[in-house]
């Protein structure tokens, strides 16, 4: 059968779309219109957004225009999903080709070429050592499904080590590991999870610290445990780092406890100047199973052979979606093609000027600005004292003059700058900062 008039339709339709939406193009909100449709919003899912963030379905780059037909910059990315910001011509292409498969949604039984193209990208890419790949959906799929590995490894040995600040998602074992109880109000805890503090760069004792912590933990409980999970940078804490050296003795000491090492990059892909932030910090040795997701818009496990899951342990109906699929395999051709990524690459250039910006605001409003760090298109900053509330209020403040942020942390909290630095110009973060300025 001839695949040429599926796709020539397909484009006919996008064709009539855009010559639609330029002739007339769909009037803006009111802003009373808007709130409507964000209060709608709120009742429909039971809680309301958390600022008035409506989109219009238009997008440049780093920049968004809302319902109400105002344009703004955007520095939280749904979460740091978007690295190529908003209306990306090339993916768009790429999105539209893929729409005309035959197939909206691909799984356990059902594999068109898409899958294996995607599969087969991430491990030509991947660090050395990881041999298989399983796709899946969200973050926390690709989490659950390693986590059943580990087990299995470990022969059904339950728990779980995980730093202090982590978070690995909200499925119900995702949650139990987070470090954060109020995600689970109201749950029960159904197995071990136990606590080794992070790297403190104030403190000079910080590594000898938690390696004490971790070695009187597998002395005590040893038996008890399957994986150490690890994020290289903690996301929610707020893009906390850490140095190779804080983690080598670490993960040796669980090497010679036979410890799963499960390393958490569900928000570090592509982010850090690299495509793995395992490869960044030299640790491909160690890993023995690493969770991808968010910019590639999906989700996926690699691991080592010797972790080979049962035929039954892991399966689902749905491994992703053709569309994203697709998208997935461009943007990693993007990444690793388009000098984006390296030590000279467009993420490191733009971290090292959002943190002159940084550094230079917090020399101009000393105790406003502090604990600057992450790492590529990672990047924080404390304001003030932390306070939650505050910080939250600031968000607001930029939302309103046209800067969408998000923070991380609890108390202290902290700003994170979820930079768009495969398409941001050096215009735009000065405007970015201006509007950050203002605000304080």
């Amino acid at each position: 059968m001839s695949f040429g008039p599926q796709f020539e339709r397909a484009l006919a339709l996008l064709r009539e779309a855009i010559a639609a939406a330029q002739a007339t193009p769909e009037p803006p909100l009111t802003a009373s219109q808007m709130l409507a449709e964000l209060d709608e919003l709120a009742g429909l899912r039971g809680r309301p957004a958390f600022y008035p963030y409506l989109g219009s379905g238009i997008g440049r780059g780093a920049r968004a225009m809302l319902a109400d037909g105002r344009w703004v910059l955007d520095f939280a990315l749904g979460i740091g999903v978007h690295l190529f910001g908003h209306g990306n011509l090339d993916l768009i292409e790429t999105a539209v080709r893929a729409a005309a498969s035959d197939l909206v949604m691909q799984g356990n039984l059902l594999f068109n070429r898409e899958y294996v193209r995607l599969m087969r990208t991430l491990l030509a890419h991947a660090p050395r050592g990881m041999d298989h790949c399983w796709l899946s959906l969200s973050g926390a799929d690709a989490n659950e499904n390693a986590l059943k590995l580990a087990r299995q490894k470990r022969d059904g040995r339950p728990g779980v080590i995980a730093f202090r600040g982590c978070f690995h998602g909200r499925t119900s074992a995702m949650a139990e590991i987070t470090d954060r109880p109020d995600y689970r109000v109201g749950q029960p805890q159904t197995f071990p999870v136990r606590y080794l503090p992070f790297f403190n760069r104030a403190d000079p004792h910080s590594t000898a610290q938690t390696l004490a912590a971790l070695r009187d933990l597998l002395a005590r409980e040893g038996d008890q445990l399957a994986a150490f999970i690890v994020e290289l940078v903690q996301g929610e804490a707020g893009f906390v780092t850490a140095p190779r050296d804080f983690f080598v003795p670490l993960f040796e000491e669980c090497r010679r406890a036979g410890i799963v090492i499960w390393v958490d990059e569900v928000q570090t892909f592509a982010r850090t100047g690299e495509l793995f932030a395992t490869d960044l910090l030299e640790l491909a040795d160690y890993a023995d199973v690493i969770t991808i997701g968010k910019v590639f818009q999906g989700s996926a496990m690699l691991f080592r052979k010797s972790l080979a899951p049962d035929p039954a342990l892991i399966s689902g109906t749905y491994s992703g979606a053709t569309v994203p699929m697709a998208v997935a395999v461009r943007i990693i051709e993007k990444l690793t093609t388009e000098g984006i990524l390296g030590p000279a690459g467009r993420v490191k250039r733009f971290e090292s000027l959002t943190r002159e910006h940084l550094e230079r605001l917090s020399r101009q409003r000393p105790g406003l600005i502090s604990h600057i760090d992450g790492v590529g298109a990672m990047i924080a900053f404390r304001l003030g004292d932390g306070r939650l509330t505050a910080t939250r209020e600031f968000i607001q403040r930029c939302f309103a003059a046209g800067l969408v942020l998000y923070y991380g942390g609890h108390d202290p909290a902290c700003i994170r700058l979820f930079l768009p630095a495969a398409v941001l110009s050096e215009d735009e973060l000065a405007e970015a900062f201006a509007i950050i300025e203002r605000c304080l």
